[in-house]
């Protein structure tokens, strides 16, 4: 994983301040972070190899073989309508958890941390000043990061985002 895991001071002191703060999977796609719930992410990969699908739309990047599984790998910068990445650029996979859903990964161009943060920091994306750069229904909350001001951070909604790449598969 590139980046480094968070470890700034605001994280939760005893075991009893613990249900006041949420774990994020923080990750680049293109110019922004972008966060997913860590409960929601079974593994995260680096630079995954991943075989194309024929006959499927651009957000599907294809599938990747994980020995038991072989998990749909969600391209986020196909989904989010960003330019294409390089060809010999790096990436991270983030296999998702989807319960009794078929494997899915969201391949991202690389992860920036695991960071927490208090539930005061966290707002529903119809309760926020922050424009994001797809529809706010894909979102399930937004996080203003302490670290970064200024520039808050979109989680997704899972279910959201794997209806949308299967609408464009």
């Amino acid at each position: 994983m590139s980046g480094e895991l968070s470890s700034a001071p605001t994280t939760p002191e005893t075991t009893d301040d613990r249900h006041e703060w949420v774990e994020f999977v923080r990750f680049h796609l293109g110019d922004d972070d972008y966060g997913l719930e860590l409960g929601r992410v079974e593994q995260i990969l680096d630079d995954p190899t991943v075989t194309p699908v024929p006959q499927t739309g651009p957000a599907v990047a294809g599938v990747t073989n994980l020995g038991s599984e072989i998990p749909v790998v969600v391209d986020g910068r196909a989904l989010l309508e960003l330019p294409a990445r390089a060809p010999d650029a790096e990436t991270a996979l983030l296999l998702l958890d989807r319960g009794e859903g078929r494997p899915t990964g969201l391949l991202v161009d690389d992860v920036a941390g695991i960071d927490a943060h208090h539930v005061e920091n966290i707002d529903a994306p119809e309760d926020s000043d922050w424009e994001p750069p797809v529809r706010r229904r894909w979102f399930r909350a937004v996080v203003d990061d302490a670290d970064r001001p200024g520039e808050p951070i979109g989680v997704f909604d899972l279910d959201v985002l794997v209806a949308k790449a299967r609408a464009q598969a």
